[in-house]
């Protein structure tokens, strides 16, 4: 990956927003949510269109196309220069097959935002190693913006600020968030809006000031990055989430530790969980770095409102983060602009 990536210009409401479905059909599936997604942006200023094929749904169901369609309309949405920046629909199964698609050219001549999260975290990583440009971790447009009742203002915030690289970006813990599941198809369910009955905050559990890219995805997938990207963590943030997958968080936190070294990172970002209480959470991870990665000398932050959080940040990937215990996290965007 390429020490310094360029970041791609400003977009600002106003700007033109393509949305694609670089991997499952929710766009198609739950047209309602898509809907709402799309007011929530426009309630904001931007102009929304879909790529071509970005309803479409394959044969057997579980991706919006084959791999060539979803990445054609990424290909497009590159190349047009009436758009912006580039919004996932969904992630999921689906978004590493693209890659082979792709041509890396093309869009390292073409740099906007690409903003996406989870298994779209194959993308994020390919624009930087492949293209050379950072891009945008944090919400979808289906699952974050199609909020029933509107999308939390937080996570349009982070949204548009993120998307706003004249200026750095500051996180701060949101004041409450949903832990209730997404039912999105469950239609009695899917409309009703979710309450916001977890508090926020987060917990600084190792002191000190770090600061390097800010690197990482969900738990399961970054060990993924480390074999396909060779990707290299040293001086690097590496932040991390759980999804709503029920496996025990020690074995997946075991493996990745047996993957890649972790003791010489810049700092440790790690979201709340979905189903743990915050203080619970933030005790069982603390027993984490005790038991793997005993005698650690950089910060570590639990419960972040990243990833499969609601509301969630969206911020830099791949971009040099600063880390200052207990109430710092800041994005410099000061790498070179495209």
């Amino acid at each position: 990956m390429p020490t310094e990536l360029r970041i791609p210009p400003p977009v600002r409401p106003g700007a033109h927003l393509r949305v694609v479905s670089p991997a499952m059909p929710t766009l198609a599936y739950v047209p309602v949510r898509a809907g709402r997604a799309e007011r929530a942006l426009t309630d904001r200023g931007f102009t929304v269109s879909h790529g071509s094929r970005a309803l479409t749904i394959s044969a057997d169901g579980l991706t919006a196309g084959t791999a060539g369609e979803r990445a054609a309309d990424l290909m497009d949405a590159f190349a047009d220069p009436s758009v912006d920046a580039i919004l996932a629909a969904d992630a999921g199964l689906g978004t590493r097959d693209v890659l082979e698609h792709l041509d890396a050219a093309t869009i390292a001549a073409n740099p906007k935002p690409f903003v996406g999260y989870c298994d779209n975290v194959y993308l994020h990583q390919y624009l930087a190693t492949e293209a050379g440009i950072s891009s945008l971790y944090g919400c979808t447009y289906m699952i974050h913006l199609g909020e029933a009742g509107g999308a939390f203002s937080e996570t349009l915030d982070y949204l548009t600020w993120a998307l706003d690289s004249d200026v750095p970006l500051s996180c701060a813990p949101v004041p409450s968030r949903t832990g209730d599941r997404l039912r999105l198809y469950e239609p009695e369910l899917e409309a009703l809006p979710r309450p916001r009955h977890t508090a926020g905050g987060w917990t600084w559990l190792r002191p000190g000031t770090g600061q390097g890219a800010f690197l990482g995805t969900e738990l399961t997938l970054v060990p993924d990055l480390v074999d396909d990207f060779g990707l290299e963590l040293r001086s690097a943030v590496l932040f991390w989430d759980v999804a709503y997958h029920g496996q025990d968080v020690e074995p997946l936190f075991e493996r990745l530790c047996d993957r890649v070294d972790l003791t010489a990172l810049a700092g440790m970002v790690v979201g709340a969980h979905p189903a743990i209480a915050p203080d619970d959470w933030a005790r069982l991870v603390d027993g984490l770095l005790d038991k793997f990665l005993p005698g650690i000398a950089y910060p570590v932050v639990v419960n972040s409102d990243l990833s499969h959080r609601h509301p969630s940040w969206t911020v830099p990937y791949g971009e040099e983060v600063v880390l200052e215990a207990p109430d710092r996290i800041v994005f410099t965007r000061r790498a070179a602009s495209c």
